[in-house]
């Protein structure tokens, strides 16, 4: 699923480049409604997406306009699930961190279920990626202390859907880029290195997202 933006740069243009912080190939006036693909990366601190071939700009002058998203009241957080794998065959899911105007505040890569378990499932105890839907926060704004697995941040979510996976939440997966039988999640959603905890945390304490969104972009 790809997500519809719209350039958000008053009395100027937003630059089109060919690869990110590369050449400039177009430019966008301001309003211009563009589609993001799950296509993302971080570039010396500055997120850029893909909105097509060969066509990347800075995700700072987006704001979403899906309304499926913008629906969701407050801030919010939407974790796409993508082809890309790390740490030995964890799919990424790259996660937009969005404010309740809709603005792109940040972006991190996250990780869910374990290695060979990398399709969603309701099967309680399956160690399988969080099923696609629409979550709450348990506790907006809250980041607890977890030791252990949970790379030491828990933030607890439960599905707006039916469902019979249950104690799941957002933390930092210490294993993600291990190559070990345990490398990746029990079945929550989590940051794959300490600078994108770091991210996830301060947005979460920061901006109170209120839901979570996790989607296919198929």
């Amino acid at each position: 699923m790809s997500l519809t933006a719209i350039v958000t740069t008053p009395g100027d243009t937003l630059n089109v480049r060919s690869i990110p912080n590369g050449e400039i190939v177009d430019v966008l006036e301001n309003e211009t409604q563009v589609i993001i693909s799950g296509d993302s990366i971080n570039v010396e601190g500055e997120i850029w997406v893909s909105i097509g071939t060969n066509r990347w700009v800075a995700a700072n002058f987006l704001k979403i306009i899906d309304p499926a998203i913008l629906n969701i009241p407050g801030a919010k957080i939407v974790s796409t699930q993508t082809q890309e794998q790390i740490g030995g065959g964890l799919q990424v899911y790259q996660t937009q961190l969005i404010d309740n105007t809709g603005k792109i505040i940040d972006q991190v890569r996250c990780v869910s279920g374990r290695i060979g378990q990398q399709i969603p499932s309701d099967e309680p105890g399956s160690q399988t990626p969080l099923p696609f839907g629409i979550y709450t926060f348990d506790a907006p704004g809250i980041v607890e202390d977890a030791p252990g697995e949970f790379g030491g941040v828990w933030s607890g979510i439960t599905p707006t859907f039916p469902t019979e996976r249950a104690g799941l939440g957002l933390h930092y997966d210490p294993s993600a880029l291990l190559y070990v039988s345990q490398t990746g999640t029990s079945g929550c959603l989590a940051t794959p290195t300490i600078e994108e905890r770091e991210i996830m945390t301060q947005f979460i304490l920061e901006y109170q997202p209120t839901h979570l969104i996790v989607q296919t972009a198929d």
